[in-house]
């Protein structure tokens, strides 16, 4: 085809891709962080284990490889799970097993009046925030062509995981200007850790911002409370020389303009959301999904390859993957299935199905 980049490496059809240029064909990546490309079957046949993978530099970035290795997809991502932030934040961690995800047990106050804060030096310094920088690190001497991409909780749903959430949440509208202090400290660890993670190899970073999303908080509270603390980080990044992919579930409504100012260089939707009603609100934006977490771990292997070729086809979106978080038992058979269909030839495709 006329103008289609012929041949492309995998780092620079990703880079192409979230830049909206031509590309041969629409990468197919996962992210890593909230979308783990990690289930158990893939833990299982990586020669790595959980939880140890998400405490040891090698191990994680060892585990993110053979995870791109045996999945087909066209990335590598850590950490690994999503609870690096607010462990270093003093949140009380489970971080489970292959078949379990780390997830937070308990956090350490009961409103945002009660909350103390380590300084940013001090949080850098925690333990698995370096072990993720030294992963990233890892990964681009090993990694080859493969794209780098790091994973951060945005910076209010970090602030939601140090408070109880439902507290933060009203919180979020009853005390403003001390959730906008917390939020902001927050912002900063976030801008120094993302600069340490791109100098160390990251080619982007994935923001998550999953707990206060505009269907949660409602346009109003989204465009006061958690855009200008995005938008900060979304700046520091791009300066940093890194790009930048937003998730964020569910619509955005009335948020569609707000989150367009934002700057993103791609936006990952929920599975609800088509490629033809997104570019409408999100022109400029690279729009990344959309296979459904309910359809990868329930569905099957033919359906699935079917869908992902249709929606990396012509009208579709410029990257494949997963939306929200894959299930800790999707059946690899159903993961390779979404790959093979924009990787493999056709004959390869029907084979693995």
């Amino acid at each position: 085809m006329a103008g289609i980049e012929m041949g492309l490496d995998r780092r620079e059809r990703f880079l192409r891709a979230l830049a909206r240029q031509s590309v041969d064909r629409a990468p197919v990546i996962c992210t890593g962080g909230s979308m783990t490309a990690t289930p158990e079957d893939v833990v299982a046949l990586s020669g790595f284990a959980l939880p140890e993978a998400h405490c040891d530099a090698a191990a994680m970035a060892g585990l993110a490889l053979a995870a791109a290795r045996i999945t087909g997809f066209e990335s590598v991502g850590v950490p690994l799970c999503v609870t690096v932030e607010a462990e270093a934040f003093g949140v009380k961690i489970d971080l489970g097993d292959a078949r379990t995800e780390a997830r937070i047990v308990q956090e350490p106050f009961a409103s945002i009046v009660d909350v103390t804060v380590p300084s940013v030096d001090d949080l850098l310094r925690r333990s698995r925030v370096k072990v993720t920088v030294e992963a990233v690190r890892r990964l681009a001497a090993t990694a080859g062509d493969l794209p780098i991409i790091a994973n951060l909780i945005g910076p209010v749903s970090i602030a939601a995981s140090v408070v109880e959430p439902t507290v933060f949440l009203r919180e979020l509208r009853t005390r403003p200007s001390e959730t906008a202090v917390l939020s902001a400290h927050v912002t900063d660890f976030l801008i120094a850790w993302s600069r340490q993670l791109i100098a160390a190899g990251a080619d982007a970073i994935a923001i998550h911002e999953d707990t206060t999303t505009p269907a949660l908080v409602g346009p109003r509270t989204f465009e006061t409370a958690v855009f200008p603390h995005l938008q900060r980080l979304v700046a520091a990044i791009h300066e940093a020389g890194g790009r930048v992919l937003l998730h964020m579930c569910n619509a955005l409504g009335k948020s569609a303009e707000t989150v367009a100012r934002l700057g993103v260089d791609a936006y990952i939707p929920d599975a609800s959301l088509t490629a033809a009603e997104l570019r409408e609100s999100l022109p400029d934006v690279a729009l990344v999904g959309n296979i459904s977490t309910f359809l990868l771990h329930q569905g099957q292997p033919g359906p699935i390859a079917k869908l992902a070729a249709r929606l990396s086809g012509p009208g579709g979106f410029d990257a494949l993957s997963p939306t929200c978080g894959m299930s800790s038992i999707t059946p690899l058979q159903n993961i390779r299935a979404m790959t093979g269909a924009t990787t493999q030839s056709p004959e390869q495709e029907v084979a693995n199905v």
